[in-house]
C-alpha cells in the first residue's frame, strides 16, 4: 500500500471518529436528555406531542428571546404541577394572566434566556448580572410592572413600601421622582452594574441581590469608608436600624424591582389612587408629613435623633428636634426648614465631610404642610410639669 493510500485512510479514520464523538456529545447535551427522559414518560400517543429540538419564544416588544422551555418542557401541562424539576407545570395560574408567548420566562424570572445549558441559563455564571430569581425574590419582577402592589400576590413588595416610609428613606433617596437627593437616587439600583459595586466586604455570592441585603442588615460592615484617601471617605451614612433578616429580603426584593426600565405602556398596570386622608388637627397632619418626606431617616422616630453624621462637629450625630421649641419660634422654624443648613462643620478639619446634611426645603414642601409640620415639631417636647 502507497503512503498517499495509508495516509488516506488513515484520514478517513480519523474523520470518522470525529464525526461519531460529535454526533454521541451531541446526543448527550443537557437539554437532549431532558427531553428524552421526558419523552420516555409519555405513552407512545403523547410521545409524538413532546416538544424536540430547541424551543424558542421571541417577544419583540420586551426584546427578549428566552430557550427555557426547551428544559422545562411541561411549563403549560397542569397535571404535571407535582413533577419534579425541570418536568413540573408553572406552578398557580400565572401564565394564565401572562401568557409565554407575550411575557416569555425572564421577563419574570431573570436569567439568561439564549442558554441551553442548566448554569448558563440560570445565570449563575461569571459576568452574567442577573442571575434566577429563586424564592420569594421572584416578587421583584412584579413591581417592575405592577404599580398595584396592594392587590396581587407580592408581600415582600407591599411590606418594603411601608418599611421605606417607616424608616424615612425618602430623607436621602429619591425613588422614581420622589425623595431627597442627599444620597443616590435608588431608581435604577435594580440594574446597577457590578462594576459600580464594592463585593469586597460581601460574605457568599457577589450578585446584586447578596450586596443589597448584607448593606441593609450592616451598611458600615460593606461601606466602612477609606479613612486614608485625600479627601478621606466616611463609612456609609446610611444608619444601621436592626432590620430583621425578612425585613433586610422584603427591601432587597423591592431594590431589585427598581430597574428604570422603559416597557411598553400595554405592559404597565398604575397604582390606583391614594385615598385622601383626613387628619384631626395639624399637629397630625405635620407627623404625616414628617413621615412622609423621609424626616425620620435623619432625625429618628418622633425627632429623637440619634442618627450618626460622620465628622460632625454636633457630637457626630444629627440634632435631635425633642426642644426645638425651645430655640425656635414657628416662623424661625419655618425659615430654617426653608433655607436648610449645609455644609455642616467638620468636626475634624482634616477629616471627611460629614455626609448628611439639611438640604432647603423651600421649593418641595407646600406652605400649608410647612405650617403643618411647624405644628407639629413644636409640640414635640413634654408638657413641662406642673
Amino acid at each position: 500500500m502507497s503512503k498517499a493510500r495509508l495516509l488516506f485512510v488513515i484520514s478517513t479514520f480519523l474523520l470518522f471518529t470525529l464525526f461519531s464523538w460529535a454526533v454521541w456529545r451531541d446526543a448527550q447535551r443537557e437539554w437532549v436528555t431532558y427531553q428524552r427522559q421526558f419523552a420516555q414518560s409519555l405513552s407512545k400517543e403523547e410521545r409524538q406531542l413532546a416538544p424536540r429540538g430547541i424551543q424558542q419564544i421571541m417577544v419583540p416588544a420586551l426584546h427578549t428571546i428566552d430557550r427555557c422551555t426547551t428544559c422545562h418542557v411541561a411549563m403549560e401541562l397542569p397535571q404535571l404541577a407535582l413533577a419534579e424539576q425541570p418536568f413540573t407545570a408553572h406552578p398557580g395560574d400565572y401564565l394564565t394572566w401572562h401568557p409565554l408567548d407575550k411575557f416569555a420566562c425572564t421577563t419574570c424570572h431573570d436569567g439568561q434566556g439564549l442558554a441551553t445549558t442548566m448554569k448558563a441559563a440560570h445565570g449563575e455564571v461569571p459576568h452574567w448580572e442577573e442571575p434566577l430569581l429563586r424564592g420569594p425574590l421572584v416578587q421583584a419582577s412584579c413591581g417592575r410592572c405592577h404599580g398595584n402592589i396592594r392587590e396581587i400576590a407580592a408581600p415582600l413588595l407591599v411590606q418594603a413600601k411601608t418599611l421605606i416610609e417607616q424608616r424615612g428613606c425618602y430623607g436621602c433617596h429619591t425613588i422614581q421622582g420622589f425623595g431627597g437627593t442627599i444620597s443616590q437616587d435608588l431608581t435604577d439600583v435594580g440594574a446597577k452594574p457590578h462594576l459600580q459595586i464594592d463585593f469586597t466586604f460581601v460574605e457568599g455570592e457577589h450578585t446584586r441581590a447578596n450586596w443589597l441585603f448584607q448593606k441593609f442588615k450592616d451598611p458600615q460592615r460593606i461601606e466602612p469608608g477609606h479613612p486614608e484617601e485625600t479627601p478621606p471617605i466616611p463609612p456609609s451614612a446610611m444608619p444601621h436600624v436592626g432590620l430583621s433578616d425578612e425585613e433586610a429580603q422584603a427591601l432587597t426584593a423591592y431594590m431589585l424591582s427598581l430597574t428604570g426600565e422603559d416597557l411598553p405602556a400595554s405592559y404597565m398596570v398604575p397604582a390606583p389612587p391614594e385615598p385622601v386622608p383626613l387628619y384631626a388637627s395639624t399637629v397630625d397632619r405635620g407627623r404625616a408629613v414628617f413621615q412622609q418626606y423621609g424626616c425620620v431617616g435623619c432625625h429618628g422616630i418622633e425627632g429623637r435623633g440619634g442618627r450618626r453624621n460622620w465628622n460632625a462637629i454636633t457630637s457626630e450625630e444629627i440634632p435631635p428636634l425633642t426642644y426645638v421649641r425651645e430655640g425656635y419660634t414657628k416662623e424661625q422654624l419655618i425659615a430654617f426648614i426653608q433655607r436648610g443648613s449645609q455644609p455642616i462643620p467638620k468636626l475634624d478639619p482634616h477629616g471627611p465631610t460629614p455626609p448628611l446634611y439639611m438640604p432647603s426645603w423651600r421649593e418641595r414642601i407646600s406652605d400649608d404642610e410647612l405650617d403643618a409640620v411647624a405644628d407639629y415639631l413644636l409640640n414635640l417636647a413634654p408638657p413641662p410639669a406642673e
